[in-house]
């Protein structure tokens, strides 16, 4: 970063009334020079008592509104020309009235009498210590001016865009037509008004009539922003609060991906976040720039989302590191019994103190009429651990049975581990099987509902989506015009970067990085986050939170699986100008689906070459094959037209 400071100046009274507008009680010396930017309102000095800091008083603009007039007014006059007499001793340079005062003549005349420059504004007191120090801070402020960089407005947010000077000039022209703001092309103007803001304003007055601003490239070939964009894509001046550098993309260098430490640079002792984006074909960087400007708008609004992400991850981190020591039984899946009866609203009339212990491990859900008739061998070969449904039916019967052999089978049946028994919303509980299930410490449950077959198909519906096939593909997955696509590729293809702008197209983010994918009860195949979703990493810029950044309708928590498409690097070896979009079948737990290959290069906009495999998908899906229709339409054609077409030198 080049910076050339610049010298401390001065300015006359002259160029102050001239700038603020200011009006004097009488036109002498006002070639006087103004050193400091220091503002002081008169206070004490009207009582009599003068500040430790003479030098403070000797040297700043002294300002004074109506309640000090009032007070002048009101005191004895031999008290207050002996007030004023010690206060215009001073060797402060002018001193300013506000619009509403009112001053004894005396005030002037001792000022007269004392070479004192009386200015008067035409605002109130507060709006004139508002004018007047803005004013001085930008006159006297600190100032260096920084080579190299395009400065720009974005989503409120000041970005100084620097590096590779190509990347930086296209980068620029796209926010420009995305609808951001220039301040300047080259050598910023950076002032420090505080000890904690920077603004960064264009090295040319831009308040001039007819002063338009200008992009230059490293030709020194110049566009006409005001002309071709617009008045409402420039701005004269904005506060710094990111520094963003472009850079050829090195395979042997590490790009962030978490973004949890910030890195800065100092620019007059202040310190600016700069952000390093590797640049390589088929990368948006508009689209990365953009969300590195909300993402640092976030962060100042103390929303961190990779120190969110991080701390999530190491929880999760911690439960599998739990998990790793278990059994192989342990570790199988299961559903705890809790999160059925929550689920389903369910009575708990017995077992409550151990239910939190209970997992249910299969799909399966019984109606035990073999084996409340003596007949176990059914369970002892297809197992005994599925969840038991009695109905008013299966309490008939037991009545039916003596009570000896009633007792025997009950005894027989409860003797198995079953994760929970529920009855129906109309069984009157006998007494005698209550005092059995809390004898065998099962867990019994009574259903809102009265229809064994409703809650059967409820119960399998719900265990057969959560017990599942699944697979974790590592992709990013999205919602492209009601369509689940799936983009995989080589790690730094740009999957993440082309999932971006696609998103600022408008479709939505399922997960990034790992999508797991499970067969659900219609056999369609459903993907969402295998661990924290609406999270996406981006190299150079770490995690961001999709959510947060683009709003809800900007998410999907799952979505169906139509189609999927790798993106490889593309070379005048590998592809050609005809692209056979949908060019094989994968497999994604038991089901085929189409697989487009679509090949990243210079000049190619990744995020539309999706949509339009996606679009292209989506015509065969309704019956339209464009490139069968372009070969029917071929061989349709006569001799004479395909002489006249030259077809062969097309």
């Amino acid at each position: 970063m080049k910076e050339i400071r610049k010298k401390a100046k001065s300015i006359t009274l002259k160029v102050l009334m001239e700038k603020l507008n200011f009006t004097s009680i009488e036109n002498q010396f006002l070639d006087i020079e103004i050193t400091t930017s220091e503002v002081y309102r008169t206070g004490y000095e009207f009582l009599g008592f003068f500040h430790n800091d003479r030098d403070k008083l000797d040297t700043s603009i002294h300002l004074v509104g109506e309640k000090e007039g009032k007070y002048l007014m009101s005191i004895p006059l031999e008290k207050r020309i002996d007030i004023l007499e010690n206060y215009f001793s001073l060797k402060f340079p002018c001193v300013v009235i506000s619009s509403d005062t009112i001053l004894p003549v005396d005030f002037f005349e001792i000022a007269k009498k004392k070479n004192k420059i009386v200015l008067k504004s035409k605002q109130k007191i507060g709006e004139t210590v508002r004018i007047l120090k803005f004013f001085l801070q930008n006159e006297f402020s600190e100032e260096v001016i920084l080579k190299g960089y395009v400065f720009m407005e974005i989503y409120g947010m000041g970005v100084l865009i620097g590096g590779d000077d190509d990347s930086k000039f296209g980068s620029t022209i796209e926010l420009l037509e995305r609808g951001h703001k220039l301040i300047t092309d080259d050598n910023v103007i950076v002032k420090k008004l505080d000890m904690e803001e920077l603004i960064g304003s264009n090295r040319f007055n831009k308040n001039l009539k007819d002063s338009h601003f200008f992009l230059s490239n490293k030709n020194n070939t110049k566009i006409d922003i005001t002309d071709n964009f617009g008045i409402k894509s420039t701005r004269a001046h904005k506060r710094i609060d990111l520094i963003t550098e472009l850079e050829k993309w090195d395979e042997k260098k590490f790009y962030d991906r978490l973004g949890l430490d910030t890195v800065s640079e100092k620019i007059l002792e202040i310190e600016v976040p700069i952000i390093t984006l590797p640049v390589r074909r088929g990368r948006n960087l508009a689209v990365i720039i953009e969300t590195a400007a909300m993402n640092i708008r976030l962060k100042k609004m103390g929303i961190n989302s990779a120190e969110y992400f991080w701390n999530e991850t190491k929880k999760i981190i911690a439960i599998n590191k739990e998990r790793q020591g278990l059994s192989k039984e342990d570790n199988l899946k299961s559903m705890p019994v809790h999160s059925l009866v929550k689920k389903f609203n369910l009575e708990i009339l017995s077992g409550s103190s151990f239910i939190e212990d209970k997992k249910i491990t299969n799909i399966h859900t019984h109606r035990p009429s073999l084996p409340l008739s003596g007949y176990f061998e059914i369970y002892e070969e297809e197992g005994n651990n599925g969840i038991q449904i009695f109905s008013e039916f299966e309490f008939n019967f037991l009545e039916t049975l003596p009570i000896e052999i009633r007792n025997a089978n009950l005894d027989k049946f409860l003797s198995y581990n079953y994760p929970v028994i529920v009855i129906t919303s109309n069984v009157q509980l006998p007494s005698y099987f209550l005092k059995k299930i809390e004898d065998h410490k099962q867990i019994l449950c009574r259903s809102p509902f009265e229809k064994v077959s409703q809650i059967m198909a409820l119960f399998s519906s719900h265990l057969e989506a959560f017990f599942a096939p699944s697979v974790s593909i590592h992709g990013v997955f999205l919602e492209l015009y009601g369509f689940g696509v799936l983009l995989t590729g080589k790690s730094g293809v740009g999957k993440s970067e082309t999932a971006l702008e696609l998103i600022h197209r408008g479709h939505r983010l399922v997960a990034d990085d790992l999508v797991k994918f499970v067969r659900n009860p219609n056999q369609d195949i459903v993907g969402k986050a295998a661990k924290l979703p609406y999270f996406m990493e981006i190299r150079g810029l770490g995690i961001i939170d999709i959510k947060t950044l683009y709003g809800l309708g900007a998410i999907r928590i799952t979505k169906r699986l139509d189609a999927i498409i790798e993106l490889k690097d593309g070379n005048n070896e590998t592809y050609s100008s005809s692209v056979s979009y949908v060019n094989s079948k994968i497999e994604v737990v038991g089901k085929d689906f189409d697989k487009s290959t679509l090949f990243i290069s210079s000049g190619r906009n990744a995020a539309a070459m999706v949509e339009i495999a996606v679009m292209n998908l989506m015509a065969k899906k309704l019956g339209h094959d464009s490139e069968e229709n372009f070969k029917e339409g071929m061989k349709r054609l006569t001799k004479e037209e395909m002489e006249l077409l030259d077809y062969d030198k097309l």
